[in-house]
C-alpha cells in the first residue's frame, strides 16, 4: 500500500491513509490503536447556499430527512436506535456551503453502522410520512428561534447585501418554504434537490478506528463505492457579497434582549488561499489586543466601551467580513464617531509600522507547540474535524492545515491592511433605542439603513495615529522552551500533600497525555459571601469588577498559552488556571495578590452594575426549557436564586454598601487546591509555600463549610406552573433519587440510557410535539436523578404530560420482554461509556476536581457504579422503573401551563414549595 505523505505531529502516533474511491469519493482512514470507539464522518459540499430560490431551507430539511429511513433500512428510527444500542451517538449540521454527518459506535458494530450510514447517504427514502412530520420539526425549530438575536440580526444583515449572493437566502426553512405545491410536493422537492446536489464527487469520508488501515479500506470500499457519482465538482461562487451601494452604510437594529453594540465590518476577498500564513488571524490578534496601549485599553479608559472582539464575521468561498465588535457603555452610545476615528487612527498606526515579525514569531511558536503537543481528541471529534479539513485543504495538509503558519510576504500583509478603508466600511449599531423604519422578513427584526455621513468618511480616510496607542509589547509570559516531566513521574491518583485546618492541597503529576500543560484549582471558602442573597449578588458584581480591572494586566498571559477563570461557587470563589505549566504558578501568585486589592473605581461600579442587572433582567426572554431547569436548580440549591431576584437586590445596592462588603470578603478564608499535570513534586511545594504566604498576608484563616441542599423527600408529586414571556409551551419532569448510593446512580443512568432515544423518537419524530425533546441524567446535590423535557410551539404543557405518561407506560409494558442477552448488551454498552478514558488533560482535571469536591477522595465512584450495573438484574431494574410512576413518588413537574385535570399531583407556586422543603446540611 502506497504511503501518503501527510504532515503530522511527532507526538501523533496514528496511522493515516488518504485515497480516492472509483466513484470520486475522497477518503481519509485513521488507525488509532487506543481509540475506545470507532467513528465516521461525511462532509458534503452542499449547504443552504444551494437551496433553490423558492425552496429556502431545503438543504437543512434534507439533513433531517436522511436519518429517517433508507432503502435497506426503511424504518425511520432504525439508524438512531442501532447507534444508541451499541454505545454510540450521532448528529449532523448544515452550514452555508457544507453539511456534515457523523457517528461513533462500539468497534464490533462499526461495520453494521457503516452499512447504515452509507445507505442513509446513498439511498435515502424521503418517505411521504417522514416528510410531512419533519416539516413540522423544521417549523418548530424555526419558531423556537424567532426571538433569538443571533438569527434576527443575521436576517437583517442578509437583507442589506447583494441579493444575487446566496448568503441572502433564508437558511432554516419553515412550513411556508417547504410546503406542498400544485406543481411540486415537498417530497418531490427534496428528492430533486438530492439528485441535483448529492454526489460522491462532493463528499469526503473519514474513518477513525483501532482497526488496521487495511480493514478500514475494505469497509470503505464495500459500503461507499456505490454512492452516486453523477455530478461534477461545484462551480465557484462569482457574485460578490457586496455591491458598491452596500458599503458606506450604517445598519441600525433593535435587539430582542437589551444590549448596546457597535460592529465595524470590512469586506475582504476569499481568504482560503492565505491559509498557510494565518495572516488574518494574526491581524485580529494585533487589533483585538487588550493589553496596555491597545485599542481596547484606550477606548476603555475614555469610558466608551467595555469589550472588543476582532476578526469575527461571516466568511465563505468568495468573501470574508472582518469585524470589530464593541460592547458600548452609555457614554459610548453618544460618542460613536470618536470610536470610529480611534479605530482608523489605529489602522494608520499599523500601516506606518513595518510587519511586526517578533510578534508574529511569538504566534508561530505557540501554534507550533499546539501542533507538537496536541491533546488527544475523541474519535468522533477527530473524524468530524478532519472531514471538514478534507473539503478545504490539499491532501498533504489534511492534518497540518489548521496549524501551518508561514511568515507571509510583506506584500500580503500590506494588501490585507489596504482593505481597512473608509470606503470599504459597513457599520452595524445594535441597541433598543435606535430608529428603525422596516422589519426583516422571517424574524421580523426592526431595522433601518442609512448612509454614513460623507464628512465622517472623509475624516476617517485622513486619520493619522493617535498618541498613547501601540502594538503589543513582547510577551513576558512566553517561555523559550517547553520541557516534559519524566514518564515515570506519573501518579495514578491525586495525593493529598497538605491537610491542615485552613489549607488542603492535592497533587497529581500526569504524563498520560504527553502534554506540557497543567491545571491548578484554588477554592476559596469565603463565609462572608454566602450568608444571604444580597451578599451573593454583591459577590457576583465583585467578580465582574475584579476581572474587568485585571484584564489589561493579565491579557498577555492569555495570549501565551495560559488562561485563568474565576467563578462563584456555593462557598465562595474558585480560581482555575490552566495551560502551559511554565510560569503558571507565577501567574497564580500574581492573581491572588490582585485579589487582595479590594478597591474599585465608582464609575466602573456604576457601569458594571448596570450591565449585570441588564443581563439578569434579559434572561426572562430565554428558552422556556432553560428557564424551567433554572427554576429547578434555584428550588433545590440554597443561594441559587432566580436571576430576577438577584437583579432587584443588586439594583438596590449602593457603592458605599459595596465597599463595606468588600472589606469583609477576605475573612475566615479556607483554601483547598488541586495541582495536576506537567509538574514535579517540587512545583507542588512551591505552590504550597505561595498559598501559605498569601494566607499569612490576608491573616484571617478559616475552616471548611458544610454543603447545604433542599430535599424533595415526602413532598409528593407537585406541579409548578411558571408564567414565562414566550409563546412556546414547555414541561420538565424531574425524578430525584431517594439516596446517593452507587446503586441508585447505576439505575438512573441505565434508565436514561434506555429511554432517551425512544422518547425522542416517539415525541419528536413520530408525534412532532416539539423540537426540543429529550431526557437527561440530572444529578442534583450529589443525588442522581432523571428529567424528561419537551418544548413545543403548539401543545399545552398538560398534553405534553399526558404524552409522556402514555410513552412511559408503553415503555414499562415492553421492558420485561427484553431478551436477557440484549439487556446484558445494553448494560455492557453503558459500562463502556462510563469506563471511557479521559479524552484530555482538561477533562481529567475537571473530573478529579469534582471528585474531590464530592468527597470521593479515592476516585472510586465510577468503578462502584460499573459494579452495580454489572450486578443489576432485569427484574430489579423493572421494579425500579415501576417505582418512578408510583403516585406517591416525589416528582417535580415544572410547566408553562396549568396541571392536567384528574391528577393526583398538587399544584403549587415555587414559593409555596420552597417553604415546605427541608434544608439539609452535609459534611463531606
Amino acid at each position: 500500500m502506497k504511503k501518503t505523505q501527510l504532515v503530522q505531529s511527532p507526538a501523533d502516533h496514528r496511522r493515516y491513509h488518504a485515497l480516492t474511491l472509483n466513484n470520486g469519493l475522497r477518503v481519509l482512514l485513521v488507525e488509532q490503536a487506543d481509540a475506545e470507539k470507532s467513528a465516521a464522518a461525511m462532509s458534503v459540499n452542499v449547504g443552504h447556499f444551494d437551496d433553490p430560490a423558492d425552496r429556502e431551507g431545503l438543504a437543512h430539511f434534507l439533513e433531517h430527512l436522511v436519518f429517517l429511513g433508507s432503502r435497506q433500512f426503511p424504518e425511520p428510527g432504525d439508524y438512531a436506535q442501532f447507534i444508541s444500542a451499541h454505545g454510540g451517538s450521532h448528529n449532523a449540521w448544515t452550514g452555508t456551503e457544507h453539511s456534515c454527518f457523523y457517528f461513533d459506535i462500539e468497534d464490533d458494530a462499526f461495520a453494521a453502522g457503516l452499512e447504515r450510514f452509507a445507505d442513509m447517504l446513498g439511498a435515502p427514502l424521503f418517505a411521504e410520512a417522514s416528510v410531512q412530520k419533519e416539516r413540522q420539526a423544521i417549523e418548530a425549530e424555526f419558531s423556537m428561534k424567532l426571538k433569538d438575536d443571533g438569527r434576527r440580526i443575521y436576517q437583517a444583515h442578509k437583507e442589506t447585501i447583494n441579493p444575487d449572493h446566496p448568503f441572502a437566502k433564508f437558511s432554516v426553512g419553515n412550513l411556508q418554504t417547504l410546503d406542498d405545491r400544485p406543481h411540486q410536493s415537498a417530497q418531490q422537492a427534496v428528492q430533486q434537490f438530492y439528485q441535483q446536489q448529492y454526489s460522491a464527487s462532493r463528499m469526503c469520508l473519514v474513518l477513525v478506528s483501532a482497526f488496521p488501515i487495511e480493514h478500514q479500506q475494505a469497509l470503505a470500499e464495500q459500503y461507499f463505492q456505490q454512492l452516486p457519482a453523477h455530478l461534477p465538482a461545484k462551480a465557484a461562487l462569482t457574485a460578490p457579497l457586496y455591491q458598491r451601494e452596500h458599503l458606506g452604510i450604517q445598519l441600525n437594529i433593535q435587539p430582542h434582549k437589551p444590549t448596546q453594540r457597535l460592529v465595524l465590518s470590512f469586506a475582504l476577498p476569499d481568504i482560503q488561499p492565505w491559509y498557510p500564513f494565518k495572516v488574518v488571524s494574526f491581524l485580529a490578534h494585533l487589533i483585538g489586543d487588550e493589553g496596555p496601549g491597545s485599542l481596547l485599553s484606550g477606548l476603555k479608559q475614555q469610558g466608551l466601551v467595555n469589550a472588543l472582539s476582532a476578526g469575527g464575521g461571516i466568511d465563505g468561498s468568495n468573501y470574508k467580513d472582518f469585524t470589530l465588535a464593541f460592547e458600548l457603555t452609555h457614554a459610548g452610545m453618544g460618542q460613536r464617531d470618536l470610536i470610529l476615528q480611534t479605530c482608523f487612527a489605529f489602522f494608520a498606526l499599523l500601516r506606518q509600522q513595518p510587519f511586526p515579525l517578533q510578534l508574529f514569531q511569538e504566534r508561530q511558536r505557540l501554534i507550533q507547540w499546539s501542533f507538537t503537543y496536541q491533546e488527544p481528541r475523541a474519535s468522533l471529534q477527530l473524524a468530524s474535524d478532519l472531514a471538514v479539513n478534507l473539503q478545504h485543504y490539499p491532501q498533504h495538509d489534511y492534518i497540518f492545515g489548521d496549524y501551518r503558519m508561514e511568515t507571509p510576504p510583506e506584500s500580503l500583509y500590506r494588501q490585507l491592511l489596504s482593505y481597512f478603508r473608509a470606503d470599504n466600511l459597513r457599520v452595524m449599531l445594535i441597541a433598543p433605542e435606535v430608529s428603525v423604519s422596516q422589519q426583516a422578513r422571517w424574524y421580523h427584526t426592526p431595522y433601518s439603513v442609512e448612509p454614513l455621513a460623507t464628512a465622517l468618511l472623509a475624516n476617517l480616510a485622513e486619520k493619522q495615529p493617535m498618541p498613547g496607542y501601540q502594538l503589543p509589547a513582547p510577551n513576558p509570559y512566553l517561555v523559550g522552551q517547553l520541557q516534559l516531566i519524566a514518564l515515570n513521574a506519573h501518579q495514578a491518583q491525586p495525593v493529598q500533600l497538605v491537610n491542615s485546618a485552613d489549607l488542603s492541597l492535592w497533587f497529581k503529576a500526569d504524563t498520560d497525555f504527553h502534554s506540557p500543560k497543567g491545571h491548578i484549582f484554588v477554592q476559596l471558602t469565603l463565609p462572608n459571601t454566602v450568608q444571604n442573597l444580597t451578599q451573593l449578588a454583591l459577590t457576583k458584581l465583585w467578580l465582574e469588577l475584579f476581572l474587568d480591572r485585571i484584564n489589561e494586566q493579565f491579557y498577555p498571559a492569555t495570549t501565551a498559552g495560559l488562561s485563568y477563570n474565576l467563578y462563584v461557587q456555593q462557598h465562595g470563589l474558585t480560581l482555575h488556571s490552566s495551560g502551559l505549566s511554565a510560569n503558571q504558578i507565577a501567574l497564580l501568585q500574581d492573581l491572588l495578590t490582585e485579589i487582595g486589592d479590594l478597591t474599585f473605581a465608582e464609575e466602573r461600579f456604576v457601569e458594571l452594575q448596570f450591565q449585570l442587572v441588564r443581563h439578569w433582567r434579559g434572561q426572562i426572554s430565554g428558552k422556556p426549557i432553560s428557564q424551567l431547569f433554572s427554576q429547578l436548580s434555584s428550588l433545590l440549591q440554597p443561594l441559587n436564586p432566580e436571576t430576577q431576584q438577584l437583579a432587584q437586590l443588586l439594583e438596590q445596592s449602593s457603592f458605599a454598601q459595596f465597599n463595606t462588603f468588600c472589606q469583609q470578603i477576605m475573612q475566615k478564608v479556607h483554601v483547598e487546591a488541586l495541582m495536576l499535570g506537567n509538574w514535579h513534586a517540587t512545583d507542588a511545594s512551591l505552590l504550597e509555600k505561595m498559598l501559605r504566604q498569601w494566607q499569612q498576608q490576608i491573616n484571617s484563616p478559616g475552616s471548611r463549610l458544610p454543603r447545604q441542599s433542599y430535599s424533595t423527600q415526602n413532598s409528593g408529586p407537585v406541579w409548578l406552573e411558571q408564567q414565562l414571556q414566550h409563546d412556546d409551551q414547555a414541561l420538565v419532569i424531574y425524578l430525584p433519587a431517594k439516596d446517593r448510593s452507587a446503586a441508585s446512580m447505576a439505575k438512573f443512568m441505565l434508565a436514561n440510557h434506555l429511554i432517551s432515544p425512544e422518547y425522542f423518537h416517539a415525541l419528536r419524530t413520530e408525534q412532532q410535539l416539539g423540537y426540543l425533546v429529550g431526557t437527561g441524567y440530572v444529578p442534583m446535590n450529589q443525588k442522581p436523578g432523571m428529567a424528561f423535557y419537551v418544548q413545543s410551539p403548539k401543545t399545552a404543557a398538560a398534553d405534553l404530560y399526558y404524552a409522556t405518561v402514555i410513552f412511559y407506560r408503553k415503555f414499562l409494558e415492553e421492558l420485561p420482554e427484553i431478551p436477557l442477552s440484549e439487556f446484558e448488551q445494553i448494560k455492557t454498552s453503558l459500562i463502556a461509556q462510563i469506563r471511557e478514558r479521559d479524552t484530555s488533560l482538561a477533562s481529567r482535571a475537571k473530573r478529579l476536581w469534582l471528585a474531590i469536591g464530592q468527597g470521593d477522595y479515592q476516585c472510586s465512584l465510577s468503578q462502584r457504579i460499573q459494579d452495580e450495573l454489572a450486578a443489576l438484574t432485569l427484574c430489579d431494574f423493572c421494579d425500579f422503573c415501576y417505582t418512578l410512576l408510583a403516585p406517591e413518588y416525589d416528582a417535580v413537574f415544572l410547566a408553562t401551563g396549568p396541571a392536567p385535570t384528574h391528577s393526583l399531583m398538587r399544584s403549587k407556586t415555587a414559593a409555596e414549595l420552597a417553604g415546605e422543603l427541608e434544608l439539609r446540611t452535609d459534611w463531606l
